[in-house]
């Protein structure tokens, strides 16, 4: 078989400079010092992309990624895109979008820079071609995220961790797969959760990216003031992230006269939980109801990245009310590739 890496750029590509590290390494010198590729016994293509740090990345750059992935398909069995660790969970959720299941794509990195002692990337680079391996061997397709000897559905993954090897989680999802020890070697397993596509995406194969997007954390003590200059700057929408399942403040400097305002404007707001785990449910207390009672609406268990990635996407089909009869609501809760809880 035969497998494509796209290198970006991030901390596995970096070296220390008097300005910190930057990434400089190029794909064939990085695979290099990644010694298990060694024992891989296929095909292995490197295609530089980019030599960024992650935190440069931007919807363009999702873009070139699926298109150099798209326009291969065929002609590789399956994709491995090398990424930095800070904004790869925003990537993996766009490509998510962008790709459904048309391809098996794995996102990978390290904590530690390849040349770098006791760095992580030989594990992981030598995991997410074991992982695509698989993957292409049982025809599924999809995106998704390799690190630390777990496979991780690619709009389900975060980041939670600066430091750790093990700096990625999957939220309120199942495994794809994971890295089992076999006597002296390691393999690759996948699990019985297969992700679940739509048969066609609304949005088209070169869309366009809503950036003017608010994303607002409510504290203890903000004042309405200030959600009030972020809808006067007229936002495409606000996701504003509450406590809880989705509580919004009410006594005192209450929030939702700015949100009431936001809805009659036209602004869609939408509810999320700051906690990692366990989804948004407004509807299960009263400073969440009362807030969906104004117009707001409900992330359930998307990750921040997916949420805003789906946005972005679908924000730009809607020049009125409806696309194609459905609202902005109805459309952010159509799982594209199991990205939301039905």
């Amino acid at each position: 078989m035969k497998f494509l890496v796209l290198t970006t750029g991030g901390t596995i590509a970096s070296v220390p400079s008097d300005n910190g590290f930057i990434p400089s390494i190029a794909g064939d010198a990085l695979l290099k010092l990644c010694p298990s590729l060694s024992d891989f016994g296929h095909e292995i293509e490197v295609r530089d992309l980019f030599s960024k740090d992650s935190s440069n990345m931007n919807p363009a750059d999702w873009m070139t990624c699926a298109q150099n992935v798209r326009k291969r398909i065929g002609k590789f069995n399956g994709f491995v895109i090398l990424h930095g660790t800070d904004t790869l969970a925003w990537t993996a959720a766009a490509l998510s979008f962008l790709l459904g299941d048309a391809a098996p794509v794995v996102l990978s990195g390290s904590m530690i820079s390849a040349g770098g002692h006791g760095s992580d990337a030989d594990d992981n680079v030598s995991a997410a071609l074991m992982f695509a391996l698989q993957l292409a061997m049982y025809k599924r397709g999809g995106v998704s995220v390799a690190f630390a000897g777990k496979l991780i559905h690619g709009p389900k993954a975060m980041k939670l961790d600066t430091h750790k090897k093990d700096a990625f989680a999957t939220v309120d999802y199942p495994l794809l797969g994971d890295i089992k020890d076999k006597g002296m070697y390691k393999v690759a397993w996948l699990s019985s959760q297969v992700p679940k596509f739509a048969d066609a995406l609304p949005w088209p194969k070169k869309p366009v990216f809503e950036t003017n997007i608010a994303l607002v954390p409510i504290f203890p003590g903000m004042r309405s003031s200030a959600l009030d200059a972020i809808v006067d700057t007229s936002p495409r929408a606000v996701v504003l992230e509450a406590y809880g399942s989705g509580g919004v403040p009410f006594l005192g400097d209450s929030l939702l006269p700015s949100i009431e305002r936001g809805v009659k404007l036209g602004i869609p707001f939408i509810l999320r939980t700051q906690s990692p785990f366990g989804g948004t449910d407004p509807a299960l207390y009263e400073v969440g109801r009362k807030a969906m009672d104004l117009g707001a609406m409900s992330a359930r268990d998307m990750t921040r990245e997916a949420l805003m990635v789906k946005l972005m996407l679908l924000l730009p089909l809607f020049k009125g009310k409806k696309f194609k009869g459905k609202n902005l609501e109805e459309m952010l809760m159509t799982n594209f590739c199991d990205d939301v809880r039905e």
